[in-house]
């Protein structure tokens, strides 16, 4: 049978290629905990890790928990871990039933292992004894641990240090809140290779050394960093040795602090971050706020003040209720603006890249060609404009338009040869206005007996 091609030829191309967007919606908490080997575990709810086994004292706990506390409130939160070393385990009561401790961790090929030590209480067990059976049975099994005990307490920690070893039990057995020596820094870093679908950062750690490390790794790995702290430097105006002083000193761009009096038992960044996170970057505000489940601070307005100008923010009651206050990263920026910024930058990235990829042949170094890229552009930023974040085209006092933005274009003949022959293209530009946003109103009037 002759070919139809003889008479009509068909090709196709696909020019559909996606490229996947970076997130700016989701929030980090980093933590210790032995819940899992992998270094990032996704939840949709707090009785998740409740579930897994964690401490509802545990900071990690009370971070998710009260991010999911919000209304509005993010979809998921991204629990990043930090290596613990050694796993505590105590044994609460003795009674005649099986206690089992569940150990979990990676081969050498990658695969999950796991293995099961249990002991049965008699009669006449003690938790000391229990203990000692529970350690015999976890030295029986094929789990690269060692364990030891003292009275009713068992030490769980791995043959090879920076081995993760997961642990749950079952039984009247308890697991310990873990602590870490890994610094923030060497976990996010293992967190983002494992997982990077993620934004912002809450730490569980309260912990000064912590916090610092965090928000230097946050500045040079363009994510959002939060911290509470209930330091009261932070709202004494003659200290300058508190956390939000040095953050300020350092000029973080990327670190939002917030004063917090019960920063150790609620994780009102945490709250924070998941509702605002709701909005499209660049159709928020981080001031004038309402939380759900923290605790306002009470404060003198000597004491708030103190706090702002050292560009930390403020949970505050304002007669029946109460909001956020300032909304600022330590540098001095507003919150929402370096996330808007995140964002668009991310969006000119796509737009111009899906002109280059999806191209038909080539985009050529022509006037068109760069019209094509500008056009690219453009689409970011009219983007921009209906998310919130870049101003709409507005008229001033005089009947003027002005453009929310404007684009500069360059001409290829003004191109250097160099640039051209490198295909390189330099000077597509753009100047945008920010929408920016309301906080404070003041509004003056007069009155009157005379005629108005």
């Amino acid at each position: 049978m002759a070919n139809l091609d003889r008479i009509v030829n068909v090709a196709i191309s696909l020019n559909t290629t996606a490229i996947k967007e970076q997130n700016f919606s989701d929030v980090l908490v980093l933590g210790a905990h032995v819940l899992a080997v992998n270094r990032v575990l996704v939840v949709t709810e707090a009785a998740e890790l409740l579930g897994l086994g964690i401490n509802q004292n545990d900071p990690l706990y009370i971070a998710v928990r009260d991010a999911f506390k919000q209304i509005p409130t993010v979809q998921r939160v991204f629990v990043g871990r930090r290596q613990v070393e050694t796993s505590r385990v105590t044994v609460t009561r003795a009674s005649v039933t099986v206690y089992k401790i569940t150990m979990q961790w990676r081969a050498a090929d990658g695969s999950v292992q796991s293995a099961d030590a249990t002991f049965t209480g008699l009669a006449d067990s003690t938790p000391t004894t229990i203990a000692a059976g529970l350690i015999a049975a976890i030295t029986a099994s094929a789990a690269p641990v060692t364990a030891t005990a003292v009275g009713a307490e068992i030490s769980i920690t791995a043959d090879d240090e920076g081995t993760a070893v997961a642990v749950s039990v079952k039984g009247n057995l308890s697991v310990a809140i873990p602590t870490s020596a890994e610094t923030p820094t060497a976990a996010l870093t293992a967190c983002r290779q494992e997982n990077a679908d993620w934004y912002g950062v809450a730490l569980a750690s309260r912990d000064e050394a912590d916090i610092l490390d965090a928000a230097e790794w946050v500045e040079s790995n363009g994510c959002l960093f939060g911290v509470s702290s209930s330091q009261a430097g932070i709202i004494d105006a003659a200290i300058d040795t508190d956390l939000a002083s040095k953050c300020q000193q350092k000029q973080y761009f990327r670190t939002h602090v917030w004063y917090h009096g019960k920063a150790a038992s609620e994780a009102l960044e945490a709250a924070v971050m998941a509702n605002r996170f709701t909005f499209y970057p660049g159709g928020e505000t981080w001031a004038n706020v309402r939380l759900a489940g923290v605790t306002y601070d009470n404060l003198a307005e000597g004491k708030a003040l103190a706090a702002h100008a050292k560009n930390a923010n403020t949970f505050e009651q304002m007669r029946n209720f109460a909001i956020t206050q300032k909304g600022k990263v330590a540098a001095g920026e507003w919150i929402d603006v370096i996330r808007g910024r995140d964002w668009l930058a991310e969006q000119v990235k796509i737009e111009v890249a899906t002109q280059l990829i999806n191209a038909n042949g080539k985009v050529p170094f022509t006037d068109g060609g760069i019209q094509i890229l500008a056009n690219g552009l453009r689409k970011a930023l009219l983007l921009g404009q209906s998310r919130g974040l870049i101003a709409p085209d507005e008229i001033d006092g005089a009947g003027n338009k002005i453009p929310g933005f404007v684009l500069s274009i360059p001409r290829s003949m003004d191109v250097s040869t160099n640039d051209k022959a490198n295909r390189i293209l330099r000077d597509l530009k753009f100047s945008a206005r920010l929408a920016g946003a309301i906080h404070v109103a003041e509004i003056k009037g007069n009155l009157t007996y005379q005629q108005i």
